[in-house]
């Protein structure tokens, strides 16, 4: 063979190797798959029809005009950059929140995202990835760049874009058989794009119903001398329990780590004379976004995205609190982990809001959740429960358990010199023992619950000395980064009170004796909980 004619074999073989392998790398960027254990699997590695639509493009470009402009291959990097993007962001919403990404409603919450990760990373891990994010965003354009642009060189040739043409055909023959040769497009990042393009397009008609729906109220036209009349004016407590999800039960390493901890609150219960009813609620979220949970749980509707939240915060809906404020209750919300203004307070009927800023709080941040539950119950209890004029009702949002559940604080004997919180400085939790070997991440998130149960525990038995009610639920499942994909949205709900009582129209419910929840009974959604309660605690009225 002559020089020549070698120099043109190995010239063609590197360009069609190049064009090959631009296709398997823009088809890996565009087939990402919205779960992590399905990186590389077949669906990932198959090729894409989404970048033989972009190749398809440069062809006939080429064909029109001989070569594809800088621009069209700058457009078509950016637009594979965009769709890449938006890829990451699905997996990132399935790993966290166990949900598809939702521009129309998730731009919202970048603020919210910013605040969680800047409290939960360290100066310089923040700083690392300011410089990583932006630095990893171009280097895909650049690839995307390099690989559009290789395909261009390649397709600028008459013979290679027949083959280009003849390799499609190839691929589709198999699909006579039914054969799928290509990633399929309905999981493909076009078809992603699509889905957001519809969630938008369909929001205002959707907004409409749930606003109706929002406005329907059975139990608006109680009097407020029927209202949790049952009650008998007893105080009543609702401590969500960060992200305390029935993975805990379902997992048998987080399973051998809690289930000696609640036997043992169970026998403390019995000992101080406490009942307890237990069950599973199913939450409208997974992952994340508490407010939902608890805007579900209060206002009786299934508030599973922020749109809806907000629309309810337009609809004049009464939640339990305000039905608490009817029957002559002081309701108070306490939030340690609220840092801003939070206008809606008013909206949910809290007479009373303490946030991080109320608590007096002098010791040392513990990751996310800066104060320690143990504390934010003993300073209520010396704040509030010791003085006061009428029964309470009380929502508690312990935070201990919030991600990424390290430092974990320690938790103290004893609790009169709790104080100001300063008694902590220079305290450590003391290392974990006795446990599985897993990860450190989903070992720190059974230690985080491990120590809120075991603060609610000597918290009940040391200083709730009436007959209160006391319900302690999640108010979603931990990540699916902790769960595993496929996790349940279930979370544990426990009733606990000195009074029988107060614990039978639980029962009624399917609820069961003893901390731990029977598998076997189906989950209560949360929206039903409000008006089930009031249904159960207040005066039937009649004429």
């Amino acid at each position: 063979m002559a020089p020549d004619s070698r120099a043109s074999v190995s010239k063609t073989f590197i360009s069609t190797f190049g064009f090959l392998l631009a296709w398997a790398y823009l088809s890996l960027v565009l087939n990402m798959p919205n779960w992590t254990g399905d990186l590389f699997g077949p669906n990932h590695v198959s090729p894409s029809l989404e970048v033989a639509a972009i190749f398809g493009l440069l062809a006939l470009a080429s064909a029109a005009g001989g070569r594809a402009s800088r621009g069209l291959c700058v457009g078509l990097a950016l637009a594979a950059l965009v769709l890449a993007a938006l890829r990451l962001a699905d997996i990132s919403s399935h790993m966290l929140i166990g949900r598809p990404v939702n521009l129309s409603l998730d731009l919202m919450l970048l603020p919210a995202i910013l605040e969680v990760l800047a409290g939960s990373a360290t100066m310089p891990e923040l700083a690392a990835a300011g410089v990583a994010v932006p630095a990893i965003l171009a280097g895909l354009f650049f690839l995307n760049l390099l690989a559009i642009r290789t395909a261009a060189r390649f397709l600028e040739r008459r013979p290679n874009r027949r083959l280009f043409a003849g390799a499609l055909a190839a691929l589709a023959l198999p699909t006579l058989f039914g054969l799928a040769p290509y990633a399929p497009l309905d999981q493909g990042a076009t078809a992603l794009l699509r889905w957001q393009v519809a969630q938008a397009a369909q929001a205002s008609v959707l907004r409409a119903a749930h606003l109706d729906g929002f406005r329907n109220d059975p139990f608006a036209g109680l009097s407020d001398d029927a209202v949790l009349a049952h009650l008998g004016r007893r105080d009543v407590y609702v401590m969500f329990f960060e992200s305390y999800g029935e993975t805990v039960l379902a997992d048998p390493r987080y399973r051998s780590v809690i289930e000696p901890t609640l036997a043992d609150f169970d026998r403390a219960l019995a000992g101080q004379g406490f009942g307890v009813r237990s069950g599973l609620i199913e939450s409208p979220i997974r992952g994340g976004q508490s407010w939902l949970a608890h805007g579900t749980f209060l206002s009786g509707a299934r508030l599973g995205d922020q749109g809806l939240y907000n629309l309810m915060l337009e609809s004049g809906r009464q939640s339990l609190a305000h039905y608490f404020r009817r029957a002559g209750y002081e309701t108070m919300a306490v939030m340690p982990a609220l840092s801003r203004a939070w206008p809606e307070g008013a909206f949910w009927g809290f007479d009373r809001i303490w946030s991080t800023d109320d608590m007096g709080y002098a010791g040392p941040p513990f990751g996310w959740a800066a104060i320690p539950d143990q504390y934010t119950l003993d300073f209520i209890h010396r704040q509030k429960l010791r003085q006061r004029d009428r029964p309470l009702f009380i929502e508690y949002a312990l935070i201990s358990s919030h991600g990424p559940w390290e430092p974990l604080p320690p938790l103290l004997d004893d609790w009169d010199g709790i104080g100001d919180g300063s008694v902590f400085n220079g305290m450590a939790a003391p290392p974990p023992t006795d446990q599985p070997a897993w990860s450190g991440m989903t070992r720190n998130y059974a230690d985080s619950v491990d120590y809120t149960l075991k603060v609610l525990r000597d918290y009940i038995t040391r200083y709730v000395s009436d007959d209160a009610l006391i319900i302690v639920l999640g108010d979603h499942q931990p990540a699916p980064l902790i769960t595993g994909d496929g996790a349940s949205r279930s979370v544990p709900v426990h009733v606990i009170s000195r009074d029988p009582e107060l614990l039978a129209p639980f029962e009624e419910w399917g609820f069961t004796p003893g901390m731990i929840p029977a598998p076997e009974r189906p989950p209560l959604p949360m929206e039903r909980f409000r008006d089930r309660f009031l249904a159960a605690f207040s005066a039937r009225e009649t004429g």
